[in-house]
């Protein structure tokens, strides 16, 4: 993610860490869908520049930025970090959510990746790109997804890796 609301990257070019990455044009999406695993297998997902949804290498959520909020995975709860600024000071105050938000931001983040998976399923979405060009980025996202049966989990932290039990 970038590092200000206005600091967005070309994820296609510069997010070399998503060592795959794919570009769609789906029907239900007003911006592009960008698609990208780490090496480790981390997903990311942006659609546009808002929502990002970023899962560590169990599948996990760990982190992301939605409705203009960025949110992060403690404990298996969710924290949303709102900038505090202050003059030229910025500060990142933390806020966990009730499980009622918690679970409101679960349930639009399945729908909408759910959303996705069957544009995808049904072929109804475009491929702009992919790198490296013999990748299958978004037949990866779909057996991902069906592995998580709709079910989106928070991780233990933010981190990429998922701790050890």
């Amino acid at each position: 993610m970038a590092q200000s609301e206005e600091d967005r990257e070309d994820l296609m070019q510069e997010a070399t860490a998503l060592v795959r990455r794919g570009e769609y044009a789906a029907p239900q999406e007003v911006e592009v869908v960008t698609i990208g695993y780490r090496q480790n297998g981390a997903l990311s997902i942006f659609f546009g520049q808002d929502p990002v949804y970023q899962f560590n290498d169990a599948g996990q959520f760990r982190r992301g930025y939605i409705d203009g909020e960025l949110f992060k995975a403690d404990g298996g709860r969710l924290v949303c970090m709102r900038r505090q600024r202050d003059g030229k000071k910025t500060t990142l105050v933390s806020t966990s959510l009730s499980d009622v938000d918690q679970a409101e931001v679960i349930v639009k983040m399945e729908w909408r990746l759910n959303e996705l998976a069957e544009s995808i399923e049904e072929q109804e979405t475009t491929c702009n790109e992919v790198i490296p060009d013999d990748a299958n980025v978004a037949g990866e996202f779909l057996e991902w997804w069906r592995q998580k049966q709709m079910n989106i989990d928070i991780a233990p932290a933010p981190n990429v890796v998922a701790p050890k039990a």
